[in-house]
């Protein structure tokens, strides 16, 4: 008997859901009858089976939704659905593309205005940054990729292109679209999804880190820009394709009450690692340095892994509970 695989990530950028309960049951149709098999690893292990109470607690996610979804009359998407979404697939991906790996100015303005070298120089994960340590780009595995833009309060790989796909000069393309998410689970779980992630972005705390780390070139500062006006982009195709006055969508109160604690703890944070990393680049090779400098930059890197865990761990707080 057939039995799907579900291999998602922990982080939303790398195809995981943190609202377990709704996303098994926006399972598309004939995609689980009773039998879920599902990879959980590296940090998720840990959050989801750390102890015998949240472990309970979350096989006891995982039977109730499977169980009810045997109950759940689900929706089988139309065909101008599916044209539709192949639309938006070819534009986001396209979209993510040009950036990414089209665009020159995106590498050099990736590694100054994210932590990505410092992660991968200072050992803090299971596997090395890079699978090749001479590669650009494509070479970044997944979680550097990810954890990278969650430092800076962006999180690009998550909404990259998304705005591209939903947004259409076509009126017939933007109602077809709001059917979708008022008709398929499916792809109104997706749409909230990366809603969740986009009212956790934060404009002003990712143009501060640029402020402190990217040359002043006009070909630097004008990607920057660029980028933080796709977030808005994208912000303003979220709320036309959920006729939504907030990004957030049904996170709306959790998130408000979550940011309402976390941001005075989070923000001062992400300005003091924005300032270790200006210090720290500013100091050159441990070689060059003599001994009283050098103990000074092993003080600021500690710092740092201080404050990336810090943020780490406030990021995560919607994340758990959304």
């Amino acid at each position: 008997e057939l039995t799907f695989f579900h291999g998602k990530g922990g982080t939303v950028g790398r195809g995981g859901n943190p609202a377990l309960y709704r996303a098994i049951l926006s399972h598309p149709p004939n995609t689980i009858n009773g039998r879920f098999r599902v990879t959980e690893q590296g940090e998720m292990i840990t959050q989801n089976f750390g102890s015998p109470a949240i472990a309970e607690r979350t096989l006891d996610i995982y039977t109730a939704a499977i169980l009810r979804e045997a109950f759940v009359k689900h929706v089988e998407p139309k065909d101008d659905w599916r044209k539709q979404m192949e639309r938006v697939s070819d534009v986001s991906c396209a979209g993510y593309r040009h950036l990414v790996r089209e665009e020159p100015r995106f590498v050099p303005y990736f590694r100054q205005a994210t932590p990505e070298l410092e992660l991968g120089s200072l050992n803090i994960g299971s596997r090395p940054a890079k699978r090749n340590p001479k590669g650009g780009i494509e070479s970044l595995r997944a979680i550097p990729w990810t954890f990278a833009w969650t430092q800076t309060r962006l999180h690009l790989s998550a909404w990259l292109g998304v705005g591209d796909g939903l947004t259409s000069s076509d009126a017939e393309d933007v109602e077809k679209l709001q059917e979708m998410y008022q008709g398929w689970p499916w792809f109104r779980e997706t749409i909230d999804l990366i809603a969740m992630i986009l009212s956790k972005t934060d404009f002003s705390i990712a143009k501060n880190y640029d402020d402190n780390l990217v040359d002043k070139t006009e070909e630097l500062t004008g990607l920057g820009n660029e980028v933080r006006e796709n977030l808005v982009k994208t912000r303003q195709a979220i709320l036309s394709v959920t006729n939504s006055k907030s990004v957030a969508g049904p996170h709306v109160q959790l998130l408000r009450a979550s940011t309402k604690i976390r941001n005075p703890y989070v923000d001062p944070v992400n300005i003091v690692q924005a300032e270790i990393l200006k210090e720290l680049r500013a100091m050159g090779d441990d070689e060059s340095l003599d001994e009283k400098v050098l103990e000074t930059k092993n003080k600021r890197r500690d710092a740092l892994i201080v404050s990336i865990n810090a943020i780490a761990q406030g990021m995560a707080i919607v994340d758990k509970q959304g």
